[in-house]
């Protein structure tokens, strides 16, 4: 039996975590870690020469967060010292990563009790309490039905259909699925509200597949460019996204795109892709403004660690990392109100739909 939605949400989410944690010590391979050993000693000194001089030579986004990161270099490498203990440590290297403002980085002090550190908006989602998917499931559906794994959907009024999504993890295939039953439950809706408050990032596919059901035309949405290089400004060619028509049945009424400041990572680069359409609001808050790619990385001492290594960038060049992407209307929920069962900024997106 398939657990309830909101089960398998905590699962997916508990899944990403410890996938995600997983995947950055599996890529730190034994060799790789051998060679950062003989570079990089296992001594406070060493280790912070190690993070500082990794995001020197691989981390893509100096330039559009204005850090220089040299200047950083002067003012935290006095502060450390080989006869420091690991908690200080600890405190200064997430105090010189906090200078990024990066959700992507992060770093993970395996082997001791200290939490792990994720930067910008995305490690604060513990102070952002706006949103809560049962309190939309209790107040405002009728009957909420499961696509799949990943996408939920049903009427919120009699002419007006709704889709709140999980995540956007791996599997391409399942997301053309789940977005295809989706729509054509809703086929007759005058508008469609998509919820992508909550929950976690993914893959860029996932969104890109999903938007290719909203449009009848091939549309640029994105370009991005990685870094193939230690120079600050080494990245490769970019790469251009299009969303372009899929699926039996491509829904091109008015869409009402519902964000806060916990949409980040891929669920901002598919709003980048929903943006193109020519009949779409969004409604919430600013995203979180963490699009790049990351990679995962170890110190010599076995603490992980990730940072971003790309600019992602809509078509005319213009960059929402560490801003995020204003909503057209603007509505912050309050927690007080969602503690009574109330969400207005759904109940804004429903007022403009109908």
């Amino acid at each position: 039996m398939k657990p309830s939605g909101r089960t398998y949400n905590l699962i997916i989410m508990t899944k990403y975590i410890v996938y995600s944690v997983f995947s950055i010590l599996l890529l730190c391979t034994a060799c790789e870690k051998t060679l950062f050993k003989l570079k990089y000693p296992d001594t406070p000194i060493g280790n912070f020469e190690a993070l500082w001089n990794e995001f020197d030579q691989l981390y893509g986004l100096f330039e559009t967060r204005n850090v220089d990161w040299d200047e950083v270099y002067v003012e935290f490498r006095p502060q450390i010292s080989d006869d420091m203990n690991e908690k200080a440590l600890y405190e200064v290297l997430v105090e010189m990563l906090k200078t990024l403002d990066d959700s992507h980085a992060a770093l993970i002090p395996v082997g001791t009790d200290f939490e792990q550190y994720i930067g910008g908006p995305g490690g604060r989602i513990d102070t952002v309490q706006d949103f809560n998917l049962e309190v939309v499931k209790e107040n405002y559906l009728r009957e909420p039905k499961e696509a799949g794994y990943f996408m939920l959907h049903d009427w919120i009024a009699e002419d007006v259909g709704y889709i709140h999504i999980y995540g956007f993890s791996d599997g391409e295939e399942q997301f053309a699925e789940e977005t295809a039953i989706c729509l054509d439950a809703l086929k007759d809706a005058k508008a469609i509200i998509i919820d992508i408050r909550g929950g976690y990032g993914g893959e860029d596919i996932a969104g890109k597949t999903i938007a290719s059901q909203f449009t009848m035309e091939r549309r640029l949405y994105m370009t991005t460019k990685v870094k193939n290089g230690v120079g600050k400004n080494d990245f490769a060619e970019p790469e251009e996204w299009y969303i372009e028509p899929s699926g039996d049945f491509q829904y091109t009424k008015p869409v009402f795109l519902l964000t806060n400041r916990q949409t980040l990572s891929a669920r901002e680069t598919f709003q980048l892709a929903m943006m193109t359409l020519p009949d779409i609001t969004m409604v919430g808050d600013t995203t979180a403004g963490g699009f790049s790619n990351q990679i995962n990385r170890e110190l010599p001492n076995g603490w992980a660690y990730s940072l971003s290594i790309g600019d992602w960038r809509t078509p005319d060049g213009t960059s929402y990392e560490g801003r995020g992407i204003p909503p057209n209307v603007l509505i912050q929920n309050k927690r007080s109100d969602l503690l009574e069962g109330k969400d207005e900024v759904l109940e804004k997106a429903l007022e403009l739909a109908q």
